[in-house]
């Protein structure tokens, strides 16, 4: 392990430096066509260190839908759940016994990786227990709610009817621990809840600082969560990028159709970033460049087995 110090002025530099950089640049993507009157030109950037510091440029209150960087909060709140219900012998009752003969669903509008997580969430066969749950747990990583998309929400469920994802899920014998309607329907109603990039870089700091929000003070979850959420974003990361993102950028990461980015550097800091225009995979490419130039500029990276030290 090496030591190695940076100092807040020199994540200040580099945070203000790339969003000028990027700011202005004209990319080759366009908003997810399920989002309405969104300003293309929308861009901005936080980074929430360990202690609080925050860094914050552009359009910083601008919200929007959560999409696959909810599994965030359920891979949390699943870890949770799994170290509060070992039994005797140290293992979960409610872990499967084994993993089931199935096939993923494909062409689905919806992650039905997300809804399995959604489906493993304790209470089983109580939708509102269930929401309960998570909005609580979402609200504490952030340090204040977000807010629901209706208009979003609702297009999205009746996409998912077209596309009849429940059955789809049953053809493919793909496992679920509740109820496939519940389950589908919440995971999309999360997916649908809006957040700005300081709320994304408080719940990220929250894993960043091993449990405890920066940004409240409050201690969310036991230290033995946080390292094992950051490790399922870092091989489950931005949508089919997972590989080369984690090569290029050294950060787990996660992503929204919606242009967010959430990236999260262990004891250090996370980086939030959000811009509407996607690439063909979804992923904002503002905001991905935004997050692997100032981890480039900082010389950090998550595999790098350094010991870093923020000086004022």
């Amino acid at each position: 392990m090496f030591d190695r110090k940076i100092s807040t002025a020199d994540i200040e530099e580099a945070v203000r430096q790339v969003y000028e950089d990027y700011r202005d640049q004209e990319v080759d993507g366009s908003v997810d066509p399920r989002l309405k009157d969104v300003d293309p030109k929308k861009f901005a950037i936080v980074a929430m260190l360990i202690d609080g510091t925050t860094f914050a440029v552009g359009d910083i209150g601008e919200a929007s839908p959560l999409g696959s960087i909810a599994k965030v909060p359920l891979l949390t709140q699943l870890r949770i759940q799994r170290e509060g219900c070992k039994d005797k012998n140290g293992k979960c009752l409610f872990a499967r016994a084994k993993e089931p003969t199935e096939e993923k669903p494909e062409n689905m509008p919806v992650s039905v990786h997300g809804i399995r997580l959604m489906s493993a969430i304790q209470p089983t066969g109580d939708p509102e227990g269930k929401w309960d749950i998570v909005i609580s747990l979402v609200t504490v990583m952030m340090g204040e709610a977000p807010i629901l998309n209706d208009d979003l929400y609702k297009s999205m469920t009746l996409t998912n009817q077209a596309a009849d994802v429940e059955n789809a899920m049953a053809r493919s014998e793909f496992y679920l621990f509740d109820d496939a309607p519940l389950s589908i329907d919440l995971y999309t109603k999360l997916s649908a809840m809006q957040a700005t990039p300081m709320q994304l870089a408080a719940m990220g700091a929250t894993l960043a600082a091993m449990g405890r929000n920066p940004s409240t003070g409050q201690t969310v979850m036991d230290t033995m969560v946080a390292p094992k959420v950051i490790a399922s974003m870092a091989v489950k990361g931005p949508h089919r990028k997972s590989l080369p993102w984690l090569i290029k950028s050294g950060i787990p990461s996660k992503s929204s159709f919606g242009g967010s980015m959430l990236g999260v550097m262990p004891g250090v800091m996370a980086i939030a970033a959000y811009s509407p225009l996607v690439d063909d995979d979804g992923v904002s490419i503002k905001a991905a460049k935004a997050i692997s130039h100032i981890m480039k500029k900082l010389r950090l990276n998550t595999f790098a087995g350094e010991n870093i030290t923020i000086e004022r």
